[in-house]
């Protein structure tokens, strides 16, 4: 069988559903106190930084939104420099 990239079946930008396999028997491994205690840490940092960014009134889109203003005016003075020679 052919893929055929007209089939509205198929698409590039839907991922296509996968089968969700239940656990397997037995009984399930429990995870480290290191593993445990670092994603708690991991958690506590990302609370933090949520935090801070709030009370400067930022957030997480106003943050790439930022970014990508901030690399726009970057090229743009690279252009003019570039082309004052």
């Amino acid at each position: 069988m052919d893929d055929d990239l007209n089939d509205p079946r198929i698409s590039a930008y839907r991922p296509q559903r996968r089968l969700i396999l239940p656990a397997p028997p037995g009984k399930r491994q429990k995870m480290s106190e290191a593993r445990r205690k670092a994603l708690r840490a991991e958690k506590a940092r990302a609370d933090a930084r949520a935090t801070r960014l709030h009370l400067v009134g930022l957030t997480d889109a106003a943050v790439i939104i930022a970014g990508l203003v901030l690399a726009a005016v970057i090229i743009m003075l690279v252009v003019v420099v570039l082309s004052r020679h």
